[in-house]
């Protein structure tokens, strides 16, 4: 059997077992073109290696744990319609990253705005080469290209352009405390919901690409393991329910907006927002870069997207690091 044949049976196994009732193996094997319950179990388990909990009731059949409520293209591009966003989009159900396959994609098709969205990695990648968890059907995982015709510099401050973006979003829709930590994270309460992974191709004085990685936390499986920091989902935060392909169509459009805004503007428009959301503003903290601690106070950043530390009566910028709250043993 060819990957892509494997890959259509899955989702059209995930796509029988969304509403969350029982379906019996043979009349899956049926569905997915008559292939044997042992074949089906086979699936079933590749299924919960993407996340997914799956139940099995002995004269009954199989069920997922909840009900899936899946993306849908069509309603992600009704969505757009209505923002008056136009852009090649494709929702993939499994992906080994999503940043991956658009870096595939451009290619062919070198759009701006050029979108992946996703309902699963089996490689979903964060800062400095750190794990993406990325279960199934439960969060958001979104790519997108964008050209920068005045080099790699004019890429500093793409993530925290995005943050912002992602907490004015978020706080217009009626989550309480959110937050942004430099350069590319967006908490709520001090746990962590959105993650930016900004990747780089070609020259600093010569035009280049980025693409955009975006992962919000919509309704994280409370099972999840392996993450190693507080964290948070939108459907826990929300005063109304979730629905994942409104939200899918809002981070597109913000994403699309905001990389516009950014490339015309730059961050000195962004700056005041930045300091009404950021985590660390005027607190004293600590810097990690590498085997070097820098300690000072954090004064916010600036229109370059550079973290401003004031220590020893001096405010020295930097572009790249580690950022906390100071512990009290440094102080």
């Amino acid at each position: 059997m060819t990957t892509q044949n494997k890959s259509r049976r899955i989702e059209q196994l995930i796509e029988v077992l969304a509403d969350g009732e029982f379906h019996s193996g043979e009349r899956l094997g049926e569905q997915l073109g008559g292939i044997s319950r042992t074949a089906v179990n086979q699936y079933i388990e590749t299924l919960q290696q993407l996340g997914l909990e799956v139940f099995r009731v002995s004269g009954k059949g199989y069920r997922l744990a909840s009900p899936l409520q899946l993306l849908h293209q069509q309603q992600i591009q009704d969505y757009l319609v209505a923002e008056k966003i136009e852009l090649p989009l494709e929702l993939q159900r499994v992906v080994t990253s999503s940043n991956d396959v658009v870096k595939e994609l451009r290619v062919a098709n070198p759009t701006a705005g050029l979108t992946v969205l996703a309902e699963a990695q089996t490689a979903g990648r964060g800062r400095r080469g750190r794990q993406w968890h990325s279960p199934f059907g439960t969060n958001l995982y979104l790519s997108m290209y964008w050209p920068l015709a005045r080099g790699l510099s004019a890429a500093m401050g793409l993530s925290v352009a995005l943050g912002v973006g992602i907490a004015e979003l978020l706080d217009s829709a009626g989550v309480q405390n959110v937050q942004v930590k430099w350069p590319n994270d967006v908490y709520v309460n001090n746990k962590k919901i959105a993650g930016i992974l900004v990747e780089l191709e070609g020259h600093a004085s010569e035009a280049a690409h980025v693409v955009v990685g975006i992962g919000l936390n919509l309704s994280m499986p409370s099972a999840t393991k392996n993450i190693d920091q507080p964290w948070t989902d939108l459907a826990s935060e929300l005063p109304t329910a979730l629905n994942r392909n409104y939200w899918a169509a809002k981070m597109v459009s913000e994403c699309y907006r905001r990389l516009q805004a950014y490339d015309s503007d730059g961050l000195t428009p962004m700056l005041a927002s930045w300091q009404r959301f950021d985590k660390f503003y005027q607190k004293p903290v600590t810097l990690v870069m590498g085997n070097k601690n820098v300690v000072g106070r954090a004064l916010g950043i600036d229109d370059d997207g550079a973290l401003l530390v004031e220590r020893n009566g001096q405010v020295e910028r930097f572009h790249a690091g580690e950022l906390s709250i100071r512990d009290v043993a440094e102080v």
